[in-house]
């Protein structure tokens, strides 16, 4: 059977629009197979169902997938592809191609919230008109960080340590940091000194050092010789720092990103050039898999997504042109706030950047081909006799003691990492005392009982035959056909009269399977498995002890720390709402409460020791 929709086309097809837009393919459990865009949604639609013996291998896996079809109808082809960018980025469809690495290089950040503005290293960009971002600087962040503190002095302190100083700090005393905390120095001698450090990070080493040779010539003119030698050594520190560095550009005094890639078969290696005021300051490197779209198609949907994760540079280039470049500089200027120029350059420098480009690609492509082994998430593919490779995972544990303050924790992973962003918190609704096959069959429905966000393609279970029985039934109820399988922790069998401690192996339990599967210890797709159900146990674990440790608190136990009591601790609680917020305040912020400085000590000493640490990822359900 190739597909449920198949037979139905030939009919439906004419009433399809034929306008611009969007249009998403689901499977049997409603999960978003492939987003797409077109210029004409009838005719795109129509090319997956005609001539099916002749597309490609992916293209014949997908269509017998398909069990649904929806469409947006869009009125440009811009806003089509601004649609498909964000619906991509929000359910990572299985069949676009997806960037696995979704780390950020680190950007120095120059913060003018404050009359003294402060700068630190920030992989994160935030839209403010406050922030100044410089870079990416690839792995030599931490030294221009050194560099700023040492040259121009740039304070890097915590805004409520600069508040709260009333002497100057360590960084003073050695030099680096001209004590803007205490007023030692004006905001207008500051404001110069963020003026030099702004040059520097702009890349324009030339126009700084004529600027500080001019200063240092007028200061030796009226015989201030301590101040010209100061200038002088930072004129001395910008070169020997410049002179490490290879001027590519250097009639280019904008950013410009050199975009390269290398293709065999269908994987599809990028690397990007980082060229900042007409210096090389570093290099990316990112893998993709080409699936339904043609090279083409994966230059955009590449741009597209690299794109809304950093900064955006003046200008893009690249060695082949392709049809939809004028609509991605519009979505990129239109993300940007001010025009960005996608290139396809012929120049002698440009072919030889672009080169450069393409030969780092080739090189970090065959490195990692040597290197590259069957992945952990293949392994298990393999040994739980799926289908499909799972590139999702879910995870699901149950914590609670005696049944009280019960926290259900959910993880994602996605591509074999940890996706924080889809950590969700359960805490049950209908289940009363300690029953975990209750609480996971309540979760299992309220989770997939609905289809945003879409279900993983393996749905994992800590616990044994019973949590396992309990999922399944749940799933069996909601009609949904996910993957399913329990891990049950290995067992300890020992006696305090034995010397040596016996430990069972870790068991996999799988529906319609009597007896479970045994792995060996490291096998790659136990290993795997043992990260997601270890994170969901942490995240559980983590979330029911901070719980049942505020319902403690609340209870009166502030009574226990030395020289509080009920008036002080109820005043905590009604500013403060809790005692993790507690915690989390400064002392400072403790003292302006009410608290003397020992009472603010000891309340942080107290809750430091006895609550546990935040836990961290999605929401609450």
């Amino acid at each position: 059977m190739i597909s449920p929709l198949f037979d139905k086309l030939s009919l439906e097809v004419k009433t399809w629009p034929t306008q611009p837009g969007i249009y998403i393919m689901r499977d049997s459990a409603k999960r978003i197979l492939y987003v797409g865009k077109a210029k004409n949604l009838r005719n795109r639609i129509k090319s997956y169902f005609q001539q099916f013996e002749a597309q490609s291998a992916k293209n014949r896996v997908l269509v017998k997938k398909i069990c649904e079809v929806e469409f947006t109808v869009t009125n440009t082809e811009l806003e089509a592809l601004l649609l498909e960018c964000n619906l991509i980025k929000k359910h990572r469809p299985r069949y676009n191609i997806r960037l696995k690495d979704d780390k950020n290089f680190p950007y120095v950040v120059l913060d003018f919230r404050h009359p003294f503005p402060q700068f630190r290293i920030s992989r994160k960009v935030i839209t403010s008109p406050h922030l100044r971002y410089f870079g990416p600087f690839g792995a030599g962040a931490r030294e221009i960080g050194r560099f700023l503190l040492k040259t121009f002095q740039v304070r890097d302190c915590s805004d409520s340590k600069f508040k709260n100083r009333e002497r100057p700090c360590l960084n003073y005393e050695i030099g680096i940091c001209t004590a803007p905390c205490v007023g030692y120095v004006t905001e207008e001698a500051y404001g110069q000194q963020i003026q030099e450090a702004s040059l520097f990070l702009k890349g324009k080493k030339r126009e700084l050092t004529a600027d500080l040779r001019r200063q240092m010539q007028a200061l030796s003119d009226q015989q201030k010789y301590e101040q010209a030698k100061n200038i002088r050594d930072k004129i001395n520190s910008i070169e020997k720092l410049t002179q490490r560095q290879d001027m590519v550009l250097s009639e280019k005094q904008i950013d410009v990103d050199i975009v390269g890639s290398y293709q065999v078969d269908r994987d599809i290696q990028w690397v990007i050039l980082f060229i900042r005021g007409g210096f090389l300051t570093g290099r990316r490197s990112l893998k993709t898999q080409l699936t339904l779209d043609t090279p083409e198609e994966a230059a955009v949907s590449f741009l597209e997504q690299f794109y809304t994760q950093g900064l955006i540079p003046d200008e893009i280039w690249l060695f082949n042109d392709f049809a939809e470049r004028e609509n991605i500089e519009k979505l990129l200027s239109l993300q940007a706030g001010r025009d960005i120029k996608i290139k396809i350059p012929r120049g002698e420098k440009a072919i030889r950047l672009l080169g450069m480009a393409h030969e780092n690609a080739k090189l970090i492509y065959q490195e990692g081909k040597k290197k590259e082994g069957v992945s952990e998430s293949e392994e298990v593919c393999k040994a739980l006799g799926m289908s499909e490779i799972p590139h999702s995972i879910e995870g699901i544990d149950v914590s609670n003691l005696q049944g009280t303050n019960p926290a259900i924790a959910l993880v994602h992973f996605s591509d074999e990492r940890p996706l924080k962003s889809r950590y969700r918190l359960y805490y049950p609704k209908t289940v009363e005392g300690q029953d975990d096959f209750a609480m996971i069959y309540e979760v299992v429905k309220r989770r997939y009982g609905k289809d945003d966000p879409p279900p993983p393609d393996l749905l994992l279970i800590d616990g044994g035959k019973g949590q396992l029985a309990s999922a399944e039934r749940a799933l069996k109820e909601l009609g949904k056909d996910i993957p399913l399988c329990s891990l049950a922790k290995a067992r300890t069998q020992s006696a305090f009269t034995r010397k040596e401690i016996n430990k069972s192996e870790e068991r996999i339990f799988l529906p319609n399977r009597k007896n479970p599967l045994v792995l060996k210890e490291g096998h790659p797709a136990l290993r795997l498995l043992q990260r997601v159900r270890d994170e969901a146990h942490r995240f559980s674990v983590v979330s029911h002890r901070r719980r049942r440790s505020n319902d403690s608190f609340k209870g009166g136990h502030l009574d226990a720390i030395p020289g509080v009591g009920e008036k002080t601790k109820e005043k905590l609680m009604k500013l403060f709402g809790g005692p993790t917020e507690i915690a989390a305040a400064t002392q400072e912020q403790l003292i302006e409460a009410g608290l003397n400085d020992k009472q603010a000590k000891a309340v942080r000493a107290y809750l430091a020791e006895n609550l546990p640490p935040r836990a961290t990822g999605g929401g609450e359900e």
